[in-house]
């Protein structure tokens, strides 16, 4: 994964097979869209990166060179681009909603040990680290009038990055002796 944007339809299926909530009832939190129509419960999901863990592993592949070289190197001189592959945490924060908010919340706990969910991880190289205590935030936002619970799920994932190494294109040295 290079952008968080490339997990966020993984995130939502994974949201909707941990808990069982529909796909299409399934949103991406913070994006000023109302929520989905009627009474049956629907989930809000977050992804936040917490941290780079583990080694680092790099990779290179050679790639056109960027700038001029000097003749007299050859003509097939290349510039490399590296790869730095490690593990980061994230947190993917989720909101459940309206009746059956507190079942949904629940099927969080240990969900990475149900096959379905365990297939659909190892499928998406994504480690699942544990879930966070669930919050019953329905009387404190509402006075009870819409179920509302919360957890937090902790993930691993691959991060990379990519960035050119230029190569020295050559360069002369010149001695005297005085």
């Amino acid at each position: 994964m290079k952008a968080l944007d490339e997990l966020l339809d993984v995130f939502r299926e994974l949201v909707s097979i941990t808990t069982g909530v529909p796909l299409d009832r399934v949103i991406l939190a913070d994006q000023g869209r109302s929520a989905p129509a009627g009474l049956e419960v629907y989930a809000t999901y977050n992804p936040i990166p917490i941290r780079a863990y583990g080694q680092v592993r790099r990779t290179r592949e050679l790639s056109a060179p960027a700038e001029q070289s000097d003749p007299a190197l050859g003509s097939d001189w290349q510039d490399m681009q590296e790869t730095a592959c490690s593990s980061l945490e994230i947190t993917l924060s989720t909101n459940f909603f309206n009746e059956g908010a507190v079942h949904a919340a629940m099927m969080l706990q240990n969900a990475n040990f149900r096959s379905p969910v365990s297939e659909f991880l190892f499928s998406h190289q994504i480690a699942w680290r544990y879930t966070g205590n669930l919050q019953n935030l329905t009387s404190l936002m509402q006075a009870g009038l819409q179920p509302r619970f919360h957890a937090d799920i902790h993930l691993f994932i691959d991060h990379e990055v990519s960035y050119p190494v230029l190569r020295a294109a050559g360069f002369r040295i010149e001695t005297t002796q005085e």
